[in-house]
């Protein structure tokens, strides 16, 4: 019995020259100094009808250099008697804690001053001043290691989360990431300040 010859398989489509965007997208924030960033401006429209085919919108903040993908929250009540699938989560939600959640209002304020300011520029801040903002919020205050190894860990899931930026420099300093200003905008900063403050009496004024 003579062999059969293997079909060759359908050669896959060219993908689009947007496709690296896309992809970017999927994996986390897009920054302008990333050079996707270009690219995502000049194909804007296709790749916000791409990701819209599936449930997400493409949240482009051009001025402030940076993107990222967002999804609508919980299906309403109309939506879950209808026969929609709910779609699935793209990332999972992460509850912060509340030294965290302390933090990230921190440091949401600093961008909030710096822009009140006028400055221009990336938002730096050194450990140091990173320390001296928490000092008033962390109980291992009193304990001087303590204290340094909170702050540390604090500031490493910071780094986690995508909302600090360790430079490579000889000086310990950060870069605040402009994402955090999309993810706590300043009606939800006036609110957490004001439970924060009722909290801690007023030092959130103060460490501002």
């Amino acid at each position: 019995m003579p062999p059969t010859e293997s079909l060759p398989l359908p050669s896959a489509p060219e993908p689009q020259p947007y496709a690296p965007v896309v992809i970017k997208l999927l994996q986390g924030v897009l920054y302008s100094d990333d050079w996707h960033w270009d690219r995502l401006q000049s194909y804007l429209s296709q790749i916000e009808d791409y990701f819209g085919q599936i449930g997400l919108q493409v949240r482009n903040f051009e001025t402030e250099g940076f993107a990222y993908l967002s999804q609508s929250g919980e299906a309403s009540e109309e939506e879950s008697e209808s026969s929609t699938e709910a779609l699935p989560r793209l990332t999972a939600r992460r509850r912060l804690s509340f030294k965290q959640t302390i933090f990230c209002v921190l440091l949401r304020e600093q961008f909030r001053q710096s822009d009140a300011s006028d400055a221009t520029g990336r938002l730096i801040l050194s450990i140091d001043r990173i320390r001296e903002l928490l000092q008033p919020y962390l109980p291992e205050s009193n304990n001087e290691s303590r204290f340094r190894r909170e702050v540390v860990r604090l500031v490493k899931q910071a780094e986690e989360l995508g909302f600090l930026k360790r430079l490579a420099s000889e000086e310990e300093n950060y870069e605040v990431r402009p994402i955090l200003k999309a993810k706590i905008d300043a009606e939800m900063l006036e609110r957490l300040k004001q439970k924060l403050e009722e909290y801690d009496g007023g030092a959130l004024t103060e460490a501002s």
